[in-house]
């Protein structure tokens, strides 16, 4: 590995811990952020396995925001979420809006679960559904519009 992709990995991390922190917006169980912009683009930048990294930095803005509950799952949810983004782009060198989408959708099943394991409430599914597949179709969506931008960052860094 070169020293500019490690990096460009450590800017990822960093960046997705800033834009989560920055943008967090507290609601009932959790917060709503626009984190999982970057932890998609870094999905699709880094590829795999690199792209697993993607919850590192959510993580650690869980830990920082007082959520720390949630630290070990986001770690997994978004380190997921970014893996989905760079499978599915392998082989085309772009991903089609659906691919960011199914990626968002992940997320948002995957904080349904915790909430449910955390709550022990199956009754919170629903809610925290809800709430975090706006957020997943939101982030899908800026994901896929910064495409040109993270197809030229995937050629200057060659990861």
């Amino acid at each position: 590995m070169k020293v500019k992709q490690i990096a460009l990995i450590s800017v990822f991390i960093a960046g997705v811990a800033l834009l989560t922190m920055g943008s967090s917006i507290n609601i009932f169980q959790g917060y709503l952020n626009f984190g999982d912009v970057l932890v998609m683009g870094m999905g699709f930048v880094l590829g795999l396995p690199y792209a697993l990294l993607g919850g590192v930095g959510a993580a650690l803005a869980d830990i920082l925001l007082g959520y720390g509950q949630y630290a070990i799952f986001t770690l997994i949810i978004k380190g997921i979420e970014a893996g989905i983004i760079a499978y599915l782009a392998i082989k085309k060198g772009k991903a089609h809006l659906w691919v960011y989408l199914l990626a968002g959708t992940w997320m948002a099943v995957g904080y349904g679960l915790t909430d449910v394991i955390l709550t022990g409430e199956m009754t919170i599914f629903v809610a925290s559904f809800s709430y975090n597949i706006f957020q997943g179709i939101v982030c899908g969506g800026l994901a896929f519009a910064l495409q040109p931008i993270l197809i030229r960052l995937k050629k200057i860094y060659s990861v």
